[in-house]
């Protein structure tokens, strides 16, 4: 299935900043990207199609933080391990030497305390000699992919869990071979390396040594900013190790490629923080350094949040820049919110299922997703297996899951709860508390609710605070969820039972927030707990009053919700009888939301005859409307959505 359909504008953002022209003379550094989407966006997807893309072109790794469990206490720092490891794989034309890390991680591997100033100078010289064997490095680096190896995907065959000997071989030998390359009797030579941490590319003035004992000292502290500035160190040493690398290749058209899947967990933001960091304490010596490193990340969002106080916050880039606009934005770090797909997207994605049914196919699904990827590309899999669950999209979403003990909804709905956890695990009180907020229209109603929610989600948890769960609001507009979370959360509060508040209490208590003035709010609430009755004579006494822009805005306002609960099927599946203006207004309430959303709306003749019957009503009420020609224009539009689907 092919998941990138839709998004190559963003595949080509991260081509545009892995590429290298004649023009890029002075190697400025490109802004690190942040993707960020919500749970089953596609995030991770795009990072493997980059790999793809480029692995094979230029030095390439996806690390994926989460194959190890961060520990505080472990001086290693295994994304660095995992980044150089990976991008030690052979690639034509380039030789990339991490010198400078492996000095580093051999010293942060030994043990200073407890030795005098003079023993800890003597202990250092020691270890570097002893690590200037080819035979000695080659067993060092085997211990480093044994830690953090699982890390860098491009460095697994595919499919298998655990790293393939020839594999290991081929990346102790390449790391040592090129640190030892055309050195006497193989051995490397560490001292020019070394001097490295003496000025770091920051005019200092430390003795090396000095600087290398006080980094493995303090690279197992535990204080928060004491690590921060080992990793500056270690990054440091990266981006110096890259530097001298690339200067060797001629005629060079890409910079080194640096995926980082899963930005929020601890190891990962930690490292992007620290390149962030260098690069802003190198730019401040007003010494331009070329910089080949691009680093694209992935993120629910919480990266960001996560890293605010320690590095400036990052450019929004709403409209993807081109090459131009990436060089003159001067920003150390981006951010960009992966889209849904578009109908024509999910239509196209439908091919795979059926050539020649696409387009319904696609507009079918399409309607229950609303482009979300992963819902997407899981719900055509099942179509493409029978193609009898097209016709019933209800039955299939209370079909059993691919997950023990779960229906497809509760699957789907549970791909959003991951997208609030880091380590992708759904918290109990964190996927009930999703269904409960699925009853309000926007991120300020939902807040309202946090007194039905259960102990521990506050204001400040992260179904909140995800910046990705909630839509970006448009202008003068609202945050909302995915339509898809919503509808899906509608549902499983509709069949709550017993596992928090009810359909009536939640709507109830957001009902009862409605300032006294807000009567889109209060008809709005009164629909979706005691149905149209409850308004139909209300819209009927104003159709005369209010101008018709006003009364067709206050209508959309008060449908807008879909009721999973289909209260009105009378209406919808039944005849078309409505002769006088209650009626019609009842035939609307109940029309309007149930072609625009309703699932069980399939086949193309029954969205003709609902399109005709709400063409119908908006006719007759023109003509007791202030202006007839805003209703005549809608009836219009139904009328010729009434023929496509004949």
């Amino acid at each position: 299935m092919r998941v990138f359909v839709g998004r190559t504008e963003l595949l080509s953002l991260i081509d545009r900043l892995v590429e290298v022209h004649a023009t890029d003379v002075d190697g400025a550094s490109k802004p690190v990207l942040v993707v960020e989407g919500c749970g089953g966006s596609g995030r991770t997807a795009m990072l493997n199609k980059a790999l793809d893309t480029w692995q094979g072109h230029t030095p390439s790794v996806l690390v994926r933080p989460l194959e190890r469990p961060f520990e505080v206490d472990n001086p290693v720092r295994t994304v660095l391990a995992a980044v150089m490891l990976g991008l030690s794989v052979d690639i034509p034309g380039y030789a990339v030497a991490f010198p400078r890390v492996v000095i580093a991680q051999i010293v942060i591997a030994e043990d200073f305390d407890g030795l005098g100033p003079d023993e800890q100078l003597t202990r250092l010289r020691s270890l570097l000699n002893q690590y200037q064997s080819r035979a000695a490095l080659i067993g060092f680096v085997r211990n480093l992919i044994t830690i953090a190896g699982s890390l860098a995907a491009n460095i697994k065959l595919p499919g298998v869990d655990v790293i393939a000997p020839s594999m290991t071989t081929s990346i102790s030998d390449a790391v040592a071979g090129r640190l030892t390359r055309g050195r006497l009797l193989g051995k490397a030579t560490w001292g020019p390396k070394a001097a490295w941490f003496g000025h770091q590319d920051l005019g200092l003035r430390l003795d090396p040594e000095r600087a290398l004992i006080g980094l493995s000292s303090n690279a197992k502290s535990t204080d928060p900013a004491i690590r921060r500035g080992v990793d500056d160190v270690l990054v440091g040493a990266l981006l110096a190790d890259l530097r001298h690398s690339v200067a060797k290749v001629k005629h060079r058209t890409s910079n080194v490629l640096v995926l980082i899947d899963d930005g929020d967990a601890p190891a990962a933001a930690s490292f992007i923080g620290s390149l962030l960091r260098v690069r802003q304490s190198i730019a401040a010596t007003g010494v331009r350094l070329p910089d080949p490193l691009t680093l694209i990340t992935a993120s629910s969002g919480a990266l960001v949040d996560e890293l605010a106080g320690q590095v400036p916050a990052p450019t929004v880039w709403s409209e993807l820049p081109d090459a131009a606009g990436i060089a003159t934005a001067g920003q150390f770090c981006a951010r960009v919110r992966i889209s849904e797909l578009i109908e024509t997207d999910v239509r196209l994605m439908a091919k795979d299922v059926d050539p020649y049914r696409a387009e319904s196919i696609g507009s079918a699904v399409y309607r229950l997703t609303r482009g979300h990827p992963a819902a997407t590309d899981y719900l055509l899999r099942r179509i493409k297996q029978d193609r009898e669950l097209l016709v019933d999209l209800d039955g299939l979403l209370r079909d059993p899951g691919p997950e023990s003990d779960t229906t497809v909804e509760q699957y789907l709905l549970r791909i959003f709860g991951r997208g609030l956890s880091v380590h992708h695990r759904v918290r109990r009180e964190l996927a009930n508390a999703l269904v409960t907020v699925s009853a309000a229209r926007n991120r300020g109603e939902a807040l309202g609710l946090v007194a039905l929610l259960p102990a521990g989600v506050e204001h400040d948890s992260p179904l909140f605070k995800s910046r990705s769960l909630w839509s970006p609001p448009a202008a003068g507009g609202e945050q909302k969820l995915p339509e898809l979370a919503r509808l899906l959360g509608l549902r499983a509060l509709a069949a709550r039972d017993g596992q928090g508040p009810d359909w009536d209490r939640v709507f109830r208590h957001l009902a009862d927030g409605v300032a006294a003035e807000d009567r889109a709010s209060r008809l709005h609430y009164a629909r979706l707990l005691d149905g149209r009755d409850a308004i139909v004579d209300e819209l009927a006494d104003l159709l005369p009053e209010l101008p018709s822009p006003h009364w067709l805005a206050l209508f959309d306002d008060i449908v807008a919700t879909p009721d999973p609960r289909r209260r009105d099927s009378d209406l919808i599946d039944g005849p078309d009888r409505a002769h006088t203006r209650h009626e019609h207004i009842a035939v609307l309430v109940a029309l309007v939301p149930a072609f625009e959303s309703d699932i069980q709306v399939t086949a193309p003749e029954q969205k003709s005859a609902l399109c005709s019957r709400i063409a119908h009503s908006y006719e007759r009420l023109a003509e007791g409307a202030a202006d007839k020609s805003p209703f005549l224009l809608r009836a219009n539009r139904y009328r010729k959505l009434a023929d496509q689907f004949q």
